[in-house]
């Protein structure tokens, strides 16, 4: 791994479109609370970070680990599955963000960097964007999307196999006791 592979590529954080520059402060603040929590709340208390979601029947979150879309009391479902599965560091960096008025999104990278149970170090990065509102006073996440940019060996789409032609699986924590042999 390089030294460099887990540090912002230019300062951060980089507003778009003639944004606010309060509200971009503003919520590069909220995202680096949320790197945070996830670094000191998120194994022992799942839900720490969704103090900065909010809690509505429309919230998303598009993760990378299949089924991977999760939507309304699922999002809360999925980080109360996941949560006592982190093993590593998240971080926030390369942050683009677009704010006016009371809405906004930012584009940024996520670095997830840890050991493995096995001793194996590990190191992702991915993309990441929130949609952003502000409410009542605060920044709140209305969504989330991770992805990965693939390089497909094979050059013919109508070849690969992706997630939405699979078959439908189901949520991870109605299946996860059974897949542990319990």
């Amino acid at each position: 791994m390089s030294p460099n592979q887990g540090k912002a590529e230019f300062a951060e954080p980089i507003a778009l479109f003639g944004s606010d520059p309060v509200a971009v402060r503003e919520i590069a603040a909220m995202e680096k609370a949320i790197e945070a929590n996830y670094n000191t709340k998120f194994l022992e208390d799942p839900d720490a970070p969704l103090e900065h979601y909010i809690e509505h029947p429309d919230v998303s979150f598009i993760d990378i680990l299949a089924p991977g879309h999760y939507f309304g009391p699922d999002v809360r479902n999925w980080f109360n599955y996941i949560g006592p599965q982190f093993v590593g560091d998240l971080g926030l960096i390369n942050m683009r963000i677009f704010a006016k008025d009371d809405v906004g999104f930012v584009y940024m990278n996520q670095t997830y960097e840890g050991d493995l149970d096995d001793g194996q170090h590990f190191f992702w990065k991915m993309r990441q964007t929130d949609v952003v509102q502000k409410i009542e006073g605060n920044w709140k996440i209305l969504h989330t999307h991770l992805s990965f940019g693939a390089v497909p060996q094979a050059k013919h789409p109508d070849s690969w196999v992706v997630d939405f032609e699979m078959p439908k699986r189901p949520q991870p924590w109605d299946v996860a006791a059974e897949l542990a042999g319990g």
